[in-house]
C-alpha cells in the first residue's frame, strides 16, 4: 500500500513542475516572445515576470526558461536566442550584444562510473561579461565565464573561461587573437 503512495507522491511534484514549466513558457517564450509583442510590452512582461532585465533591446523569438537571469543596461539580443535558466543561473553584463540563436547553458550532467552520464542534473551559473559581443549561433556551455570586453565568433562553442579583451572561435572555443580597438564594442 505504501508503494502506489510514493506513486502519488511522485506524480504530483512531476505535474506541480510541469506545470510551472508551462506557466513560464507560456508568458516568457510565447506571450512576450511573439514577433507581435512589442520591444516595450516585452520589456514591461519580462519585469513583471521577476526577470532582472534592464534593457528593453531584446528581440522576438528570445526562449527564456526560468526566472534566475540578469541583463544588464544597454545590452542587445538578437532573435530567436535561447536563455537556459530553469534552475541555473545566467548574468549578463552591460553593452553586450547577442547575435541571432545565441545559446547560453546551465544544466549539465555528471558522469557515471560506466561512461555515461548520470540521470541528475546539476545547473550552474554562466557569466557573460561586460561589452561582449556573442556571434550567431555562439554556444555557451554550463558554468562558462566570458571575460569582459570578448568577441566570441559565430558559431563558436564556449566550453571553458574566456580571459578578458579576447577573441575567441572554434569547437571548442580558443583564444585565436587580442580584440583590437576597431573591433571592441561593434556587433
Amino acid at each position: 500500500m505504501l508503494y502506489p503512495r510514493r506513486m502519488l507522491a511522485a506524480l504530483l511534484r512531476a505535474l506541480r513542475l510541469d506545470g510551472a514549466i508551462a506557466v513560464r513558457h507560456l508568458v516568457l517564450t510565447v506571450l512576450a516572445g511573439s514577433a507581435l509583442t512589442p520591444r516595450p510590452l516585452r520589456f514591461a512582461v519580462y519585469r513583471l515576470a521577476g526577470l532582472d532585465v534592464r534593457t528593453p533591446n531584446i528581440f522576438s523569438g528570445t526562449r527564456i526558461t526560468g526566472t534566475d537571469l540578469h541583463i544588464g543596461r544597454g545590452t542587445f539580443l538578437n532573435h530567436d536566442c535561447y536563455l537556459d535558466v530553469a534552475r541555473g543561473r545566467v548574468d549578463i553584463g552591460e553593452r553586450c550584444h547577442l547575435g541571432p540563436q545565441v545559446m547560453i547553458l546551465t544544466a549539465t550532467h555528471d558522469r557515471d562510473g560506466a561512461g555515461g552520464a548520470t540521470s541528475e542534473s546539476r545547473y550552474l551559473t554562466t557569466v557573460v561579461g561586460d561589452r561582449v559581443w556573442l556571434g550567431a549561433r555562439a554556444t555557451l556551455l554550463p558554468g562558462v565565464v566570458v571575460g569582459d570586453g570578448c568577441v566570441v565568433a559565430a558559431g563558436a562553442v564556449v566550453a571553458s573561461d574566456c580571459a578578458p579583451g579576447g577573441v575567441y572561435g572554434g569547437v571548442p572555443a580558443r583564444r585565436l587573437r587580442e580584440v583590437d580597438d576597431a573591433t571592441s564594442g561593434h556587433a
